[in-house]
């Protein structure tokens, strides 16, 4: 008659339990004391039903009328029905259970979906404290309150508490994640923020690192060497953790994590071994260095204990003033280095190992990534192979963020180009008709038919008049002038020959005269 096991105690003390009489249906009923029969009823009536999946379903209807249970009832079947022949989509059930959860919930469950990734926990606490922040600012409480607009106005919002793009770029990016997790977790039926566009930060004040020189970067080891202790690591240390740093390119909290086992200097080529959970993208790198300092750092880590950080201490957090504080030191030294005072002045005045250069970039620890890069373009290998050096998964990365090419390289560059080859100088042609005149010759008449009439003549050449041997085969070459040209070109053409020597036919339209 009723299922005890479902039962409960209501507010009067007197028991309660889920059953069913003939022609009534489930719901709750008071019971007797001795629990074997049931009483009045207590409760709305419950529906029972199958799903389109086949599985049981029990739910409350909310009304204590029968008629009304039962029209619930049958709506519940019938869009089980129509969601079972496709009719439906079932998944729009899903959508809108997921929108009842408040957002707090979501990000909570993607919080924890992104620790069980192997996330860095440093990446968790940042990207949750972005998307929080900026869904407060949103004020909304589901995932359907979520909007492109809704975003963009956020970031604008935040962008008044003295935030730059850049900053505001990476609220939008984690957010981003929080909703594309969403979608795949199929909470959401598409993600309102595929058209989202970042926003430009060449208006900010970026912080621009500069990369050093190779000159730059020997004066600063050379100079920490010989320091004092800072950041609690003395100066040999430091000097150590640049070479290593500019030598292959690992970031501070990798370089953190180091230790003697982690050095393979006996292979060949000599490498660095970084574990996959100290490296950025989760993945074992081995990392080759150049001989010289595979052989300075055999020496140094002779006497070293083998599971011992070699760099411990706080100085990871502090690396950017570390490094500050030797380059300053090593510029002071540079510019002591001469006695002339026009040439201090101009030490100076130069970018030479200067904290910030003319051009408002900067120098601090991760520099000396960008240096690394540099001077692997520099030294012209190809784009993949800075690209594996770097550790990177995008070329683009490698080339437009940590290569630092001054005007001197790209100048450099145009040097080792072929030298384009030289207009041909125009040929002096033999003409014909004269005495050995070239085709150049401002004074030859076959080139300027329109000066015929006002060419002086050419020196050494007689007149028609002054010709001594005229229509005898001499080696003397007569001459014409303009006017007997013209005039033997007239003739011609009045009697109906060819004109001049022969070039144009006779034709009668043209010469014979007009009725």
């Amino acid at each position: 008659m009723f299922e005890d096991t479902k039962g409960e105690y209501g507010r009067r003390g007197e028991w309660r339990a889920r059953g069913s009489k003939a022609h009534c249906g489930a719901r709750c009923y008071k019971v007797n004391r001795t629990r074997d029969r049931l009483l009045v009823p207590v409760g709305p009536w419950i529906a029972r039903w199958f799903d389109h999946d086949g599985l049981r379903k029990e739910h409350s209807t909310g009304t204590t009328d029968h008629a009304a249970a039962e029209r619930i009832l049958n709506k519940l079947v019938t869009d089980a029905a129509l969601r079972r022949d496709g009719v439906i989509d079932a998944r729009s059930d899903r959508y809108a259970a997921a929108d009842r959860v408040l957002l707090s919930k979501h990000v909570d469950e993607w919080e924890a979906s992104l620790r069980a990734r192997n996330r860095t926990e440093r990446h968790v606490r940042q990207q949750v404290a972005r998307v929080r922040e900026l869904l407060d600012q949103m004020h909304v409480e589901r995932l359907s309150g979520i909007t492109l607009s809704g975003v963009q106005t956020a970031l604008n919002e935040l962008r008044g508490q003295k935030l730059t793009w850049k900053t505001l770029n990476y609220y939008a990016q984690a957010v981003g994640q929080f909703m594309r997790w969403c979608r795949r977790d199929r909470r959401i039926p598409e993600n309102p923020l595929d058209g989202f566009v970042r926003a430009q930060t060449a208006s900010d004040d970026q912080y621009v690192r500069r990369a050093l020189e190779a000159d730059e970067l020997r004066l600063l080891v050379s100079t920490t060497q010989n320091g004092p202790a800072s950041e609690e690591l003395t100066g040999p240390e430091r000097a150590i953790l640049y070479q290593v740093a500019a030598g292959t390119g690992f970031r501070v909290s990798e370089l953190h994590s180091l230790i003697p086992l982690n050095f393979r200097l006996d292979d060949d080529p000599p490498s660095i071994v970084l574990g996959a959970a100290n490296s950025k993208h989760r993945h074992e790198d081995v990392q080759p260095i150049r001989d010289d300092l595979a052989a300075l750092l055999r020496d140094w880590l002779a006497n070293r204990p083998a599971d011992q950080p070699l760099w411990p201490g706080n100085w990871k957090k502090h690396g950017a003033r570390m490094i500050r504080t030797d380059i300053r030191r090593a510029r002071a030294r540079w510019i002591r280095a001469t006695r002339d005072r026009q040439q201090r002045r101009k030490r100076r005045d130069s970018d030479f190992l200067a904290e910030t250069d003319a051009a408002g970039r900067v120098v601090d620890f991760h520099a000396l990534r960008a240096t690394y890069i540099t001077l692997l373009v520099k030294s012209g290998a190809s784009i993949k192979v800075v690209q594996e050096l770097a550790r990177h998964s995008d070329p683009k990365l490698t080339m437009n963020i940590y290569t630092k090419l001054g005007v001197h390289d790209l100048s450099a560059a145009l040097d080792r180009l072929p030298k384009l080859p030289s207009p041909p100088q125009p040929e002096r042609l033999r003409a014909t008709g004269t005495d050995n005149a070239s085709a150049g010759n401002p004074a030859d008449p076959h080139l300027f038919p329109h000066q015929l009439g006002r060419e002086t003549q050419q020196p050494g050449a007689a007149g028609r008049t002054d010709a001594p041997n005229v229509g005898t085969a001499d080696a003397t070459r007569n001459s014409f002038s303009a006017t007997d040209i013209r005039d033997h070109a007239r003739n011609g053409a009045a009697e109906g020959g060819k004109g001049g020597d022969g070039i144009r036919t006779h034709e009668k339209r043209i010469c014979n005269p007009l009725p």
